[in-house]
């Protein structure tokens, strides 16, 4: 395994830890012998990639690391991405294609595409925000959350209602919302706009919050049930290619390199509690 390798293999280890770990944990981890594990920390410490604390005898990630992941974060990656998915999405669907994130109860639409060609009017425009409930996006990655989360994010409200359409309380919801899981997508048929629907599938991050949805918008009348199905695996095949272009599924490339060891990493209970904290107001 070259060094460059052995760099970014302990970088994505300590990202994932939820504590510092000591030098032979990274070295067991990582495959990497120890005398050159403490020679690779030591060079990785002098350029602030990591932090050695010397009181436990471990190491962190140090500020470099931080500085790196805060320009990312600037980039705007989901959008930058998501908009090619999108025009890809409009132009092989004919639909108009959305992209979306949870916050608290609704969905933000952060960017839309139209296809060529006549299309209906839509209250989906960018920076609209509408019940999650309601909508594809919104239920596609309100399905991906925990039972606990979705009780939080709506703790004894009645749900509301735009077309006399969609669930009235939390234990309906979760009802749908484990059908979603099942199928993979999210349909809103007239839940929205009378005769409008929409299907989408959520977007993962690099480690597994699903942090937005992708989703087509058409005139239901419009389209035959195998139109619908086609458009089904199209949604799911981009959302996947937006998510992998997100890092989601490079957990496994690093098990692969580390000769099929586990690699430590934080449960998926705290990060599914940061993930509801973010998005409820």
């Amino acid at each position: 395994m070259s060094s460059t390798y052995r760099v970014l293999d302990v970088l994505e280890l300590l990202a994932r830890s939820i504590r510092p770990l000591p030098t032979m944990v990274i070295a067991r981890e990582c495959a990497i012998p120890k005398s050159s594990a403490h020679t690779l920390l030591n060079a990785m410490r002098d350029r602030g990639f990591v932090t050695h604390y010397g009181s436990e005898r471990t190491w962190g990630l140090g500020v470099a690391a931080l500085e790196i992941g805060s320009s990312y974060l600037r980039s705007e990656p989901l959008q930058r991405l998501g908009h090619g998915t999108l025009v890809d999405l409009a132009d092989r669907s004919g639909a108009t294609s959305h992209l979306a994130t949870l916050h608290g109860t609704e969905v933000l639409y952060i960017d839309k595409q139209q296809p060529v060609g006549p299309t209906p009017k839509l209250v989906t425009e960018i920076g609209v925000r509408l019940p999650a409930h309601l909508t594809a996006v919104g239920r596609a990655i309100l399905a991906w959350l925990s039972e606990v989360q979705v009780r939080a994010l709506y703790p004894d409200q009645p749900l509301v209602r735009r077309t006399n359409q969609g669930p009235i309380s939390v234990e309906r919801l979760l009802n749908e919302l484990a059908s979603v899981r099942e199928s993979g997508y999210a349909f809103d048929d007239g839940m929205v706009s009378p005769g409008i629907s929409c299907l989408a599938c959520p977007v993962f991050s690099h480690d597994g919050i699903p942090v937005a949805a992708l989703g087509v918008t058409f005139v239901a009348a419009q389209r035959s049930r195998a139109d619908v199905a086609a458009t089904v695996v199209l949604v799911r095949e981009l959302s996947a290619r937006l998510s992998a272009a997100l890092g989601y599924g490079r957990r496994s490339e690093f098990q692969d390199r580390s000769a099929g060891r586990p690699r430590m990493r934080a449960t998926d209970q705290p990060a599914r509690e940061e993930y509801v904290r973010a998005v409820h107001p």
